[in-house]
């Protein structure tokens, strides 16, 4: 250790006592060559860091890398994903070096921490993750990997329809033209994850959950569709309460869920519609029958019944079991009298200051009409009894 930094001094004397027109010239050289060896040593760090065309040197990597220059990451350098150690790094150049193989394996993986650089944070160029329903279940309560999903196959970085079946096997699609729609089309893996004060009924159980509003705006763009969604129809339930695509390809609607009384009540009762299904006059999404196209559909004998009328107005299908009223059978006339026609009895006597039929005609009044019209109003009474 002496004998070194003897050595040392000795050369300091010996360059002090060289003039200064030898001196000054080298340590400009020095400092020219120091210069340049550093520049060249940042260019081959910066090339091998952050320059795809190194990792494009090797020839196993032709097919990755036309794939990242079609994909969204196209304009990110390798190494913001793909980390790896010095270690790493030298191992695999001298297996590259000395071996030259087709394939060099797995090698730099990418960790969450480089795609949360982009996709959480805020910046709008990128698709942000942080607080969206799919994300908050799969990535921060199930603790899965980006890459389990997004990269499945090289530089792809939509998840395949494929890969939630790995998770989800009990989920098959019994709907044939559902099939082949991605799962993302009803699950809103994006939808913003947001704690409501006033929670919403289309998302009762979780966001992912496919809403109305989003059926709707598929089946409603489909050609050919003999089905309608009214508005102002009763029962706008999610649509998965009747359909359940993933368990069987027809809806289940079990109406006397919640109806129990109906076919106790009016003429639900009646044998034959009692004999048919809810669905039969009670168009699916329509539910209510506002139109006589329904029922004169089986009583085609009452198409010219009071037309323009409709029928519920004086059939009722509410209140007690309906018993019906001989309103359309001609009644047996006296001995030498004459039939009357066939239909409700006319109104006897002038209308005007009597206005509400009830008045007279309902419980407890001067003539009573039958049981079975119990309910019925002054404009029913009017669209059927003339004068």
């Amino acid at each position: 250790m002496r004998r070194a930094i003897s050595k040392i001094r000795s050369f300091v004397t010996w360059v002090r006592r060289l003039p200064k027109k030898i001196i000054i010239p080298a340590v400009l050289l020095l400092l020219v060559l120091v210069s340049f060896g550093t520049y060249k040593a940042i260019s081959a760090y910066s090339y091998m860091e952050d320059d795809p065309n190194f990792c494009r040197a090797c020839h196993t990597m032709e097919k990755a890398w036309d794939r990242w220059q079609t994909s969204e990451h196209r304009s990110v350098g390798c190494h913001s994903c793909h980390e790896s150690d010095v270690i790493d790094d030298a191992m695999l150049l001298i297996k590259f070096s000395l071996s030259s193989p087709d394939d060099v394996g797995k090698h730099a993986r990418v960790k969450d921490e480089s795609c949360e650089k982009c996709h959480e944070s805020g910046n709008p160029r990128w698709v942000q993750v942080a607080a969206t329903a799919g994300h908050v279940v799969h990535a921060e309560q199930e603790n899965i990997a980006c890459v389990k999903c997004h990269g499945v196959t090289v530089h792809r970085f939509t998840p395949p329809g494929t890969i939630c079946v790995l998770c989800h096997e009990d989920k098959p699609i019994a709907v044939s033209g559902m099939a082949e729609m991605h799962c993302t089309t009803c699950h809103e893996y994006l939808a913003e994850e947001v704690q409501q004060v006033v929670p919403d009924p289309d998302r009762e159980e979780h966001p992912l959950l496919p809403t109305r509003k989003g059926c709707l705006e598929c089946h409603q763009a489909m050609t050919g569709q003999v089905v309608t969604w009214p508005k102002n129809a009763p029962m706008q339930f999610t649509c998965w309460q009747c359909h359940q695509p993933h368990v069987q390809a027809k809806p289940t609607v079990d109406c006397l869920s919640c109806h129990a009384e109906a076919p106790t009540q009016g003429l639900h009762a009646v044998t034959v519609h009692a004999a048919v299904t809810c669905q039969t006059c009670h168009q699916p999404h329509e539910w209510k029958m506002e139109t006589r196209s329904t029922c004169v559909t089986c009583h085609v004998d009452r198409v010219e019944h009071n037309v323009g009328t409709a029928c519920a107005l004086c059939h009722s299908f509410t209140g007690t079991a309906y018993t019906p009223a001989p309103l359309d059978i001609a009644p047996t006339p006296p001995s030498g009298g004459t039939a009357q026609p066939a239909g409700p009895p006319p109104i006897p006597h002038s209308l005007e200051g009597r206005s509400e039929c009830t008045l007279c005609h309902g419980a407890g009044g001067f003539r009573p009409f039958p049981a079975d019209h119990a309910g019925r109003t002054s404009e029913t009474c009017l669209a059927c009894h003339k004068q």
